[in-house]
């Protein structure tokens, strides 16, 4: 029998506010928060450009007999989508959760594939970040180049006005910055 692998439905096109509130905010314990979205945009670089098909959201998929996270939802998308290894991309995410171990390992698996890919990752909370495993996969991710960030303000209002159906709502940040300069302190303690 063939090992599972995840079969990753089309991305969402965006979110609704209340899901964007309760699963974004830089939260140092976010109870009730079982999921993680994955907010992302590719960029080819020969025009630093993206239409509509090149962002979406991806949210983990939970079945009893086997788990896809947000990130591997994506990379098998992105696989799929882009098959051409030669070209340059620039992708970004915007999490609500940083990557697990097992994750931040594929994904540097997928940067050796992609050469040519550059990947930003901002996200809004830090995963079990008291764990040596989950600080050494946020490592690992780091020393294969991926820039690493919390999301600030201006991340969370690109991703309101990008991923978000906001019904032409202006933005406001309510506490989504709750414990951002914890967060910022503590991932640059793990990237040092």
């Amino acid at each position: 029998m063939e090992s599972w692998r995840p079969n990753p439905r089309n991305p969402m096109d965006r979110i609704d506010p209340y899901t964007f509130h309760f699963h974004f905010p830089n939260l140092l314990y976010a109870n009730g928060r079982k999921l993680c979205y994955l907010c992302f945009q590719v960029e080819r670089e020969d025009d630093f450009s993206y239409n509509d098909s090149d962002r979406g959201v991806f949210r983990n998929k939970v079945h009893h007999w086997a788990r896809c996270h947000a990130e591997q939802c994506f990379l098998s998308w992105f696989r799929d989508q882009y098959p051409y290894r030669d070209e340059y991309y620039n992708v970004t995410w915007f999490l609500s959760w940083s990557p697990c171990p097992t994750c931040a390992e594929e994904v540097v698996e997928f940067l050796e594939e992609y050469r040519n890919l550059t990947l930003s990752i901002f996200t809004s909370r830090l995963y079990y970040f008291w764990d040596p495993n989950y600080q050494e996969g946020l490592c690992k991710l780091w020393d294969a180049g991926v820039q690493l960030d919390i999301m600030s303000y201006d991340d969370f209002k690109h991703c309101w006005d990008n991923f978000v159906y906001n019904k032409g709502m202006r933005f406001q940040r309510r506490n989504l910055l709750k414990d951002y300069d914890f967060l910022a302190a503590e991932l640059q303690e793990i990237l040092r």
